[in-house]
């Protein structure tokens, strides 16, 4: 039998290389980035609907990268309990966003959709620093979402030439890693 506190993790990185994502955390990505998209273009099209895509996001993000989390390390432990608290402070940060500023007037549709993503962008990446670094990367295509929406939204086609982009990073980059680092 096998003891899960004394084992190493599924994943444990080779000393001196990184970890190169495994096929799951690739598809978790793509569909991150996917639904990312999707709610870009939402904010664009409906911005009062877009606050509520944006919470119900956030608890589909959490299962995402609780599934990685658990595959990853192979427990159910420590690592899925802090992103069940990381996404849920998330949740809690754009349904003030909405709540109160939104809801006093403070902030249009629009801009409240904008900062909701924001949120979910700094989510996103700082999943990526402590889980899987993919999940960075969706982070900042949601970044850049943000800034070029907020910049210009008469530009509407560079946001998808840039989720494209990233979404080609995202996909080529375990390839890229395995070569580099074969």
């Amino acid at each position: 039998m096998v003891d899960m506190k004394t084992s190493p993790p599924v994943a444990a990185p080779v000393a001196g290389k990184p970890r190169i994502p495994t096929t799951r955390a690739v598809i978790v990505a793509t569909i991150m980035t996917i639904l990312a998209v999707g709610g870009t273009l939402i904010t664009l099209a409906d911005a009062r609907w877009a606050g509520r895509y944006w919470l119900l996001l956030v608890p589909i993000y959490g299962l995402l990268c609780i599934f990685t989390a658990s595959y990853r390390r192979g427990v159910y432990g420590e690592t899925v309990g802090l992103q069940i608290l990381h996404w849920t402070a998330v949740a809690l940060a754009i349904a003030v966003d909405f709540a109160f500023l939104q809801g006093s007037g403070q902030q249009t549709s629009t801009a409240t959709g904008l900062s909701s993503l924001l949120i979910l962008a700094l989510g996103c990446l700082i999943a990526g620093i402590h889980l899987e670094w993919l999940f960075a990367l969706v982070g900042l295509l949601l970044l850049l979402i943000v800034v070029i929406v907020a910049w210009a939204q008469e530009y509407l086609m560079m946001v998808f030439v840039a989720a494209i982009v990233v979404l080609a990073i995202v996909l080529a980059a375990p390839r890229l890693m395995r070569r580099w680092t074969g």
